[in-house]
């Protein structure tokens, strides 16, 4: 449709929510697997002929009503609801889907659409009076378990222990302006309740959580912490993971996208994808200065300077 001629020459769609969403159930990219495809924010942007500003204000609003999930940095786009409204007509339709995930960049973002897409078979499974036609979860795991290397219902519990929880994060009691430290709908504690003992964490994990970039939406300070906690147990340096904060950060402020939802979740920037050890290299602009680099001194001798 949106390659269509006569559809480009109608009138375009003004930026909004409902047009992003029109797009993204519709758009090319979209794959064989339900709700799951590969796109970056500003392809899209420039696919619908939007700013980017007005861009991240429409998938804010999406965002806000749940409807869809991104990880534009991996450009993984996710709309949960997806294979509610279109289900397999067979197994081995289910089968098919191995062949597009590896199209899919890895990244927390698509390990969560996996085990949603996963917990569905097993219904569309329970929902059958007859054994035999019991196979969709079957035909998920021989799929899904090829396309990740290794069997697949060892795989998909430790990895949710590190997935997004936006709507639980959210009402989190974790501070320092990472996340919610009220209580929802305005609750106070009861008068017989004992406020519990504030959590302290070591030093060199505070200095971590005080130049982790803020986000919108919740960050949990504790899950942060056990993530963080097992990287050390790991034998990861706490110095890599500081140095993989601040060029993370430096990184979010050049892109525009501190305070947003586009921050990764702390838990998931110490997590086992171990995002600290990548090198969130800025862009330079074509005949800028590369802001990775250290600026060479100008050896240049001003014209009529006599030594």
């Amino acid at each position: 449709m949106w390659g269509d001629s006569k559809f480009r020459a109608l009138s375009a769609l003004p930026p909004c929510g409902q047009g992003l969403w029109l797009y993204l159930l519709t758009n090319v990219n979209t794959s064989p697997i339900p709700g799951l495809f590969r796109a970056g924010r500003a392809a899209i942007a420039e696919e619908l002929g939007w700013s980017l500003e007005a861009f991240d204000k429409a998938f804010q609003e999406a965002f806000n009503q749940g409807m869809v999930k991104a990880d534009f940095i991996s450009r993984v786009v996710w709309i949960p609801n997806a294979i509610k409204h279109n289900r397999p007509e067979s197994p081995n339709v289910v089968i098919s889907w191995g062949k597009e995930i590896d199209l899919i960049p890895e990244c927390t973002l698509k390990d969560e659409a996996i085990a949603t897409l996963y917990d569905h078979m097993q219904l569309i499974d329970s929902e059958s009076d007859k054994p035999e036609k019991r196979s969709y979860s079957t035909a998920f795991e021989k799929a899904f378990g090829k396309a990740l290397g290794k069997p697949f219902g060892k795989s998909i519990p430790n990895q949710e222990q590190e997935q997004e929880q936006e709507q639980e994060q959210e009402q989190e009691d974790d501070s320092s302006g990472h996340g919610s430290a009220t209580p929802p709908g305005g609750q106070s504690q009861s008068e017989g309740d004992k406020p519990e003992p504030k959590k302290t964490y070591p030093d060199e994990f505070e200095l971590v959580w005080s130049i982790y970039p803020k986000r919108a939406g919740g960050n949990s300070k504790s899950d942060a912490f056990k993530a963080w906690n097992a990287r050390i147990r790991d034998g990861t340096a706490a110095e890599e993971i500081y140095s993989g904060v601040e060029r993370y950060a430096a990184f979010v402020k050049f892109e525009g996208n501190l305070n947003t939802q586009y921050v990764k979740q702390a838990k998931t920037f110490f997590g086992p994808g171990m995002h600290f050890s990548e090198p969130w290299a800025i862009q330079q602009a074509p005949g800028t200065r590369d802001p990775n680099q250290i600026s060479e001194p100008d050896k240049t001798i001003p014209s009529g300077f006599k030594g």
